[in-house]
């Protein structure tokens, strides 16, 4: 009996994975272009990629006064959770966004002009977004420094947490970068889902806040991917659950990705 259309081959499976692999070893392409998109966005500017510090710094202390004020919130305790909160879901926000024209973007030009393996430009999206979040990250050492956080010994978690945290994020790139390819309504659709999840996942709000509703938090998968590194770096150990939903999801949400990559890979150049 022949197998579903949808259940790719061994040998299509052999070939998606080996243009994960081919596309990491093109480093050297997606490397150089996403440091030219950072040059691009800040060109004749006069502090140039230190915008990236600055406006990330002028969000928080803004929203992490206003939103302390309103509700009575100690600022040395609320500032540096909400500055965490906002920095990953920014990182998670732009690589999922962006994800969804990873190919259809800038992208399109390349694939159809050249040959370069197919996840050369997923890399391109992760590593930009990286850049962002790395030099945004420069926000939290400073509040830390000011509202002293201490290091404790679960800070170091988070040196785990952060990978886990991008590869929960990374299969959402492949796979709405492919679907997108198919049917361009996708974007549209994803950014309407990710500004509604902003308000239900616990950025500007903690869990505590919710009384006897804090279990809605404990479905939201996102408030678990930003828990493995926030936890870690406000001093204390994330709950079990946020490790185990997070690799769970990051574990099947590549399974399903990869089954459907090898499949359709080869079609995205003729969708574009």
């Amino acid at each position: 009996m022949a197998a579903p259309a949808l259940v790719p081959g061994s040998r299509d499976l052999a070939r998606a994975f080996l243009d994960l692999r081919n596309g990491f070893l093109d480093w050297r392409l997606w490397g150089l272009l996403g440091w030219l998109d950072i040059k691009q966005r800040y060109r004749r500017s006069t502090l140039g990629p230190l915008w990236l510090i600055l406006s990330s710094a002028i969000h928080v202390t803004a929203i992490g006064v206003i939103w302390g004020t309103l509700f009575n919130l100690p600022l040395a305790e609320f500032m540096p959770y909400i500055c965490l909160g906002l920095l990953i879901w920014n990182f998670m926000l732009g690589i999922i966004n962006e994800g969804c024209t990873a190919f259809t973007g800038q992208a399109a030009g390349y694939i159809t002009q050249m040959t370069r393996p197919l996840s050369t430009y997923f890399y391109w999206v992760l590593w930009r977004n990286l850049i962002i979040f790395l030099h945004s990250f420069a926000i939290y050492v400073v509040v830390a420094i000011v509202f002293q956080i201490p290091i404790t010994r679960f800070t170091p978690l988070a040196l785990v947490g952060l990978p886990l945290m991008l590869a929960f994020s990374a299969w959402p790139v492949l796979l709405f970068g492919l679907i997108s390819a198919r049917y361009r309504d996708i974007p549209q659709i994803v950014g309407s889902l990710l500004t509604v999840a902003f308000f239900v996942t616990p950025i500007l709000w903690k869990k505590d806040m919710l009384a006897d509703r804090a279990y809605l938090a404990q479905f939201n998968p996102l408030s678990h991917a930003i828990d493995v590194v926030r936890d870690p770096l406000l001093g204390v150990a994330p709950a079990p659950e946020s490790w185990i939903i997070t690799a769970s999801i990051t574990l099947v949400g590549w399974v399903g990705t990869m089954v459907l990559f090898s499949r359709y890979r080869a079609r995205i150049p003729y969708w574009l």
